[in-house]
Order: C-alpha cells, then structure tokens, then sequence
C-alpha cells in the first residue's frame, strides 16, 4: 500500500501540470482587421480575422456583434468574418473566441477584446463649374474652376487635373476653387476635379467630376493705327485725325481708341475713324486702337496696335539775324557775314539766308546747334546801291519738317571804290589844312613871345673907330 503512494504523487502532479498547460493553451484570441483602418464606405468588404498564437489544433470560431453571435465556424482553418458589401448598420464592437475538442469535451476560450469600425456613405460625385462659362475664351481672361459636391463635416482636400494629370500649381488644396488668370493658348484642355476626405485613418477620394473643356483663342491680330496727317508732330490749333487698320480680310464689328489706357469716345471711334481738333498740348500723348471680330459666337479683341505718340508744339519763332561789319556799310566787291540764331535748338535746323533779289543760301548745321553763319562777297549781287538781306529756318521735330516766320531784315549799304578814294582824298586834305594852321598859330604866339623880349633890353654902345654900333 504504501509502495503505491509515490505512483499516485506522481500521477496527481502530471495532471495538475497537465490541467495548467490545457488553460494556458486556451487563452484569448485578438480580432483584428485585415485593413490598416477601422473606417469602411458603403459597399466595401470587411474581413476580421480572429487571431490566436498557438501550435494545437483548434476545431472552430465565434464571431459575435455587439456581443451577439454572427457566424460559427466549425472548419478549423476558417477564421475569419468577411461582410462582402458593408453597410452603415455594420458598423459596431466585434469580438470572437475558438474552441477545442478532447476527451475531456469542447472547450471554449476567452471573448477577444473588441474591436470597433465604422461605416460612411461614399463621397458623392462632385460637379466642375467653369465661372464664366464660355464656348470659346481669348488670351488674357480669366477663368474659375469650382469643385462642388455637397456639405461633408469631415476635413476635405480637392485636386484639380488637366487633360487627366494633376494641376501642381494648385497649392491651396483646401479651397474648392481654382483660378486660372491671363488665360493662353496653353490653357487649352478638358479639365475635371476630384475632394479627398481625411480623419478617418485614410485617404477617402471622391470620384471624378465630368469633364469640362476650355478652348483659348489667341488674340486677333494687331491693327495699325494711322495719322491723317501722317506725321506725328502737331502746332497748337491744327487737326488731326486717327485711323484704326485692321488687317485684311478680318470682318470687324467695333474699334475703339486709347490715349494712355483711357479710351476715347467720338461719333465715329466705332467705326475705326478719330478726330482731334484744334489739337493743344493736353492732347500730348501715346495712343493706340483695337478692334473686335466675331468668332463662336463670342467677338474676339485684338492685340492692341503699337503705340503712336502725338506731339504738340507751339508755333515757330522768327530768328535773329546779324551782319558784320555791323555798320552795315560795304564797297563794292567787298566781303560781309551773316549771322542767323534760331530762338531754340532742334533735332535738325537748316538756315536759309535770302535777299531782296531773291537769291537764296541754305546752310544745314549738326544737331543741338542753333546758329549759322555765311560770309558773302557783294561782286555775287552786281549791285551799287543797296541789298536787305533777311533769315529763316527750316526746324525737324521728331520727323516733320517746319519752316519759321522771316526774322527782322537787314540793310547792306555799298559805297563805290571811287568814291571812296575822293572821300579820302578830301580827308587827307583837311588833316593837311588843319596842321597848317595850327603851325602857322604856333609860329605866331612863339614870334610874339620873342618880340616882346627885345624891346625891354637897352642898347650897348661899342666902341670902333669913334662910331657908336648898337646891336639890333
């Protein structure tokens, strides 16, 4: 009996072994999801997957929703709850636990700690409004993309994409709108839009908008604009009209003129055609024309012409003339100089020197030089009496030519060589006539003075011979 009691300790220290290792084995299993998250759209699959870490066989599952048994399993491979096309009502806490079978019978372990998903609707489709809609857009305007959808109280984020590709110049992704400024060609594509939903430990994209196409023309061509008359220098008081040429064969319908971006309004600036008149130096400007033409149902601008500058001035100054000798007085065949000062310098000044009898020299001058000068020989006139000589000049400014008023006119006077040499002759014989009689009245105050002298002296006797001699 006795022999036996070491059996028996042995047996009853296997079992209890036995009996701990068995309730070890079984401890709880861990639900998990077979996603990275927990947030699930409408008609996707869920599948969570009862997990245990073990090395026995286990012979079957519960799966349970809000602790109500949803699927029992008795393959013991299957471990696994799959909902194939979720709805909001699945969204719940989902546990499960495993079983074993032995001689001892079934044997259940622990409920898992619950795990817990939502359900959200899919993000509606959103629609792309183009702010203005237009079946055809020109270079230079503007246009909105809007990406609209209903209201979500999530935190959302758009993306816009061109011809399919995302617009990565779109850096404020949490405004809905997209704004595309100074439209060009480039601009040119189908462009659709799609909002992302964020916070639910995932990326949720909306799907795609429709697509909607921008079509961008260029600008019609340039036109001319023209100055009736063509120059662009103008004196107080003229007139002057504008001309607006579009190229041919354009069909235009409007024009329309600038001075300094400001347009102009006249009776006929919609016709191409503008009139200044009696123009003033507020009308100084750079001006330029446009014009529209139709195309798709829009009428198209044109680029705006070069500009064209209006210059005005005042009337020109007369010049100064002056003559050396300034005597004005010359013999004939002699040599003069005439001098001819405009009152202001130019780009580019000819002087004319003109006279009585027609003749005329030109003498043109370098630029920023306002005076001339001319040197004539009197044997060029055949003339013996006298010539009136007068100055104008032609000034360009900023390419047109203008001729001044005639300055004040200047006498040349000619004296005959001859009469000349009498007039001298005659000088020299007075000068000579003038000194003579000034010697002769000096030799007569100097004989006064010597006569006065011996007659207050007495006469000394000299003695020769017995005759008395008194010197004179």
């Amino acid at each position: 009996m006795y022999n036996m009691l070491p059996v028996c300790f042995h047996l009853l220290l296997y079992l209890l072994v036995e009996i701990s290792l068995y309730e070890a084995l079984l401890q709880s299993p861990k639900m998990l999801f077979s996603a990275s998250y927990a947030t699930y759209l409408t008609g996707e699959m869920v599948s969570l997957e009862c997990y245990v870490s073990a090395d026995f066989t286990i012979h079957g599952y519960k799966f349970f929703k809000n602790n109500q048994e949803v699927q029992r399993t008795e393959a013991p491979s299957v471990n696994k709850y799959k909902i194939r096309m979720v709805k909001t009502s699945d969204a719940g806490s989902y546990t499960c636990l495993y079983w074993i079978s032995d001689s001892r019978g079934r044997q259940e372990s622990e409920v898992s700690f619950p795990v817990f998903f939502s359900v959200i609707d899919q993000p509606s489709t959103p629609s792309l409004i183009v702010k203005p809609l237009q079946s055809l857009y020109f270079e230079g305007e503007t246009v909105t993309l809007e990406c609209k959808h209903p209201n979500i109280n999530s935190q959302i984020t758009y993306q816009f994409y061109k011809d399919a590709s995302k617009l990565h110049r779109y850096h404020d992704t949490s405004m809905p709108e997209y704004h595309i400024s100074n439209l060009s060609t480039k601009d040119s594509a189908t462009y659709d839009c799609e909002y992302v939903v964020l916070g639910h430990q995932r990326i949720i994209p909306s799907g795609k908008s429709m697509q909607q196409t921008i079509t961008v023309t260029a600008l019609s061509s340039s036109p001319l604009l023209k100055f009736l008359p063509s120059y662009s220098t103008f004196i107080n008081g003229e007139n002057l009209t504008m001309e607006c040429e579009a190229p041919s064969p354009v069909h235009v319908t409007l024009y329309r003129f600038y001075k300094e971006g400001e347009e102009l309004k006249g009776p006929l600036s919609h016709k191409g055609i503008y009139t200044l008149q009696n123009v003033t130096k507020n009308n100084q400007a750079e001006y330029t024309c446009m014009y529209w033409s139709p195309k798709i149902n829009r009428e198209i601008p044109s680029a705006q012409s070069p500009a064209k500058e209006i210059y005005v001035i005042d009337p020109l100054r007369a010049p100064l003339l002056l003559v050396d000798p300034p005597s004005g007085r010359i013999w004939t065949g002699g040599n003069f100089t005439l001098y001819c000062t405009a009152p202001e310098v130019y780009d580019r000044t000819i002087f004319h020197f003109l006279s009585n009898t027609n003749e005329m020299i030109s003498v043109p001058t370098n630029k920023n030089q306002k005076t001339a000068e001319v040197t004539v020989n009197m044997k060029k006139f055949n003339s013996t009496s006298s010539i009136k000589f007068y100055c104008q000049y032609t000034a360009e400014i900023k390419g047109r030519s203008l001729l001044s008023p005639k300055g004040p006119q200047i006498e040349i006077n000619v004296v005959e060589r001859g009469s000349l040499l009498w007039l001298i002759a005659i000088g020299v014989g007075a000068g000579i006539a003038v000194l003579l009689v000034i010697i002769g009245l000096i030799y007569w105050v100097l004989s006064g003075k010597k006569d006065s002298k011996t007659d207050k002296e007495e006469p000394k006797p000299v003695n020769d011979g017995g005759c008395k001699v008194t010197s004179l």
